[in-house]
């Protein structure tokens, strides 16, 4: 082959070479871009329909809750009712949010009886802490047995919480 026709083909794959790369530079990565902004923004629109089914769904959960928190108000005679009432307040105060409150577990031996109450915090370690010790000192519902603290995260917003689930045993 003639050293002309090998500086022919050698240009030819170089500047072959330029114009794959300048396509790329200047269309085919901006495409890939904008699809992909598209799919983000077909996810967005998904999640932004379901939106009003979801709080349909609250709403009728809300309203559920409420109804049965007022059929378990026995004119506030219950300890456990009290005892909801108080940590609500406290939850309020120090911004934590009650996720849990089970009715309380008895236990009876030697003719004592013990009831021991359980329920779910989420918030911050400061609050949770102030939120637990108020409800200890100053009530007459007896004595926190049990703190377990949890990190757990929501991978939806990437976020981390704290949850304390709290255990408040009366002997009676």
């Amino acid at each position: 082959m003639s050293k002309i026709l090998k500086n022919k083909v050698f240009a030819l794959l170089v500047s072959f070479m330029l114009v794959l790369m300048l396509s790329y530079a200047l269309a085919i990565s901006k495409t890939i871009q904008m699809r992909k902004e598209y799919h983000d923004l077909e996810k967005e629109q998904q999640q932004y329909n379901n939106l009003s089914q979801q709080l349909l769904l609250l709403h009728k959960k809300e309203a559920y809750l409420d109804s049965i928190l007022q059929s378990l108000n026995l004119d506030n005679t219950s300890i456990e009712n009290n005892l909801l009432r108080v940590v609500n307040q406290e939850a309020e105060r120090n911004h934590l949010k009650v996720i849990n409150f089970d009715p309380p577990h008895v236990h009876e031996m030697a003719g004592t009886q013990s009831k021991t109450f359980n329920f779910v915090l989420r918030g911050t370690f400061i609050d949770i802490l102030k939120a637990v010790h108020s409800i200890e000192m100053q009530s007459s519902f007896g004595e926190v047995v049990h703190l377990n603290l949890v990190k757990q995260k929501n991978y939806r917003t990437g976020q981390d919480f704290l949850e304390a689930t709290v255990f408040i045993q009366k002997l009676e």
